[in-house]
């Protein structure tokens, strides 16, 4: 039963805490408001290529002017301008905007030249390097594009070699592997650690 105090009390504290911050964001939506107003009304007769700069510039300009002003005050207490505002309101993340998207890629390149040990074979790295290459003008995946320029740049060398030094491969490619066999187990390979 002692639990009880303790949520209450926090479940206080978090409605103040929620109230502060929200006497912090309707003085300032109020401004940023008028400030869109203000930017609609100067930029309406432009052309429409400079009115999306023009707007961004002129709502700028509002939120400079109106930086010092007094927008809100607590009788008795203090009075805030809007920059003071808006220095103490919790920063939204992007998330929380919704203002941004991320994907995350692995680099291939990196990923089998991790599966050889890193190796320092020339030939090896030539590939790879044409591969990266290849991959700014082609369609194909880098595996693939890989492949193909460990074909033209490896005479009579085999991938399976290169492979063998890691001991996580050692149980699917031996020396006696084709090229195409390796590259098979390498795609099949995942590119990110299992959870």
């Amino acid at each position: 039963m002692q639990g009880k105090g303790v949520v209450k009390f926090f479940l206080v504290v978090m409605t103040i805490v929620t109230l502060v911050q929200y006497f912090f964001i309707l003085p300032t939506q109020k401004v940023e408001n008028a400030a869109d107003e203000y930017a609609k009304q100067a930029t309406q007769n432009m052309e429409e290529g400079l009115q999306k700069t023009a707007f961004k510039s002129k709502r700028a300009e509002f939120l400079d002017s109106m930086s010092s002003e007094e927008v809100f005050r607590i009788p008795l207490l203090k009075s805030y301008t809007y920059q003071e505002l808006k220095s103490q309101q919790l920063a939204l993340g992007l998330d929380l905007k919704g203002g941004m998207s991320v994907v995350l890629q692995v680099d291939l390149r990196d990923f089998i030249r991790a599966l050889a040990n890193d190796s320092k074979d020339p030939t090896f790295s030539e590939a790879l390097d044409r591969a990266s290459q290849a991959q700014k003008n082609a369609q194909d995946d880098f595996v693939t594009l890989f492949y193909d320029a460990w074909r033209e740049v490896s005479g009579d060398k085999r991938l399976a070699p290169i492979f063998t030094r890691n001991e996580a491969l050692r149980d699917q490619i031996n020396y006696e592997t084709s090229d195409g066999e390796v590259v098979r187990i390498i795609r099949k390979k995942p590119t990110r650690p299992s959870t």
